[in-house]
């Protein structure tokens, strides 16, 4: 989940330790390993969900699914119980007060300095682009609550102030797409762009939809993401043509977050300790090529990338069962992880 990087350290840890517990059964010392956190800390962490009925210890630690059956419940609980999570979700909604202490604050600022964002001590609420505020309001809500996606956008289209700074129209070649898409909600215009833009990030066949606009109409997005591609293909080959559609779609979903404004750490939240030598080689290709990306952090943009490509190649796996299909995908992704330049 993206709120870790607003909880304390003893939270982000617990959450590690749920994240690990809920696939496979582990030993104090081997999480500790997994973790990079002392045995002792480790031991001192788990008797606390322990406490809870969060885990239980067996032969080895493991989540207490008889308690609660649910991993994500138990995500939310330990987020709804942290202090610091509990400060960021007051000026998430424009609800701080000035009753916290100027180290929560202080605290709380250098953790959302990484989205681009500030606390408003006057406004209670938060500074910083309208679209990344409206984008983690719409995640907040998607994760928290059971609402379908009508319901979500009505929510907060009631809730949100008017909009200030507008999205650039460039955006949306195709504005029958936009009207069809307040239609189909009953959304009023002012904020339907961006609820249009979050609907393409959970809908994969949309989102294609959308990028063929972009294409049809040769938009300056699109040239972008053909100049990505070209760089990968003196990489490596293509697994399958299948494997390319979906890593061009998926890196339509990144551009289209850049160019709204937001941070590549609101969009893909880092996931894995080390990102692999060779997306760090495209970043830095992608970077002096395109000016666009000039603000991305290269370790941002080389773990984004390494996400697109990884989740690309689980979805052809997915669809591709038969063995040879499977070893050929397998063969092609490890020959581009040990590219070597000048090859």
């Amino acid at each position: 989940m993206i709120w870790q990087a607003m909880t304390g350290k003893k939270c982000h840890r617990q959450l590690r330790l749920i994240e690990l517990l809920q696939n496979e059964c582990y030993s104090v010392s081997e999480l500790a390993d997994q973790t990079k956190v002392s045995a002792k800390t480790i031991l001192r962490d788990l008797t606390e969900l322990r406490q809870k009925n969060y885990v239980r210890r067996a032969k080895y630690w493991q989540i207490n699914w008889q308690h609660e059956p649910n991993s994500a419940k138990l995500y939310r609980k330990l987020l709804l119980s942290d202090p610091c999570f509990q400060l960021f979700r007051q000026y998430l909604w424009n609800l701080g007060t000035l009753e916290a202490n100027d180290s929560q604050l202080k605290k709380l600022n250098q953790s959302l300095i990484r989205w681009n964002l500030f606390t408003n001590l006057q406004s209670g609420g938060l500074i910083g682009k309208t679209a990344v505020i409206i984008h983690l309001q719409l995640r907040y809500l998607r994760d928290f609550y059971q609402f379908d996606e009508a319901e979500l956008y009505k929510q907060l289209e009631a809730y949100c102030p008017p909009v200030s700074d507008l999205l650039n129209p460039a955006l949306f070649p195709d504005r029958k797409m936009v009207e069809n898409f307040i239609k189909k909600f009953g959304l009023s215009a002012e904020r339907a762009e961006y609820f249009f833009l979050d609907y393409t990030r959970y809908h994969y066949q949309f989102c294609a939809d959308f990028y063929r606009s972009h294409q049809v109409y040769r938009t300056g997005l699109y040239r972008e993401i053909r100049k990505t591609l070209i760089l990968i293909e003196r990489m490596t080959d293509w697994e399958t043509e299948l494997t390319k559609k979906i890593v061009e779609t998926k890196l339509f979903e990144l551009f289209l977050g850049i160019y709204q404004g937001l941070p590549l750490a609101v969009m893909y939240p880092s996931q894995v300790e080390t990102t692999a030598e060779n997306f760090y080689i495209l970043s830095k290709k992608m970077k002096q090529l395109m000016p666009l990306l000039s603000n991305c952090r290269l370790d941002e943009l080389a773990s984004a990338l390494e996400t697109i490509f990884s989740s690309s190649r689980q979805i052809v796996l997915a669809l591709n069962p038969d063995l040879s299909s499977s070893l050929l995908i397998q063969e092609r992704y490890q020959a581009f992880l040990s590219f070597t330049e000048g090859k």
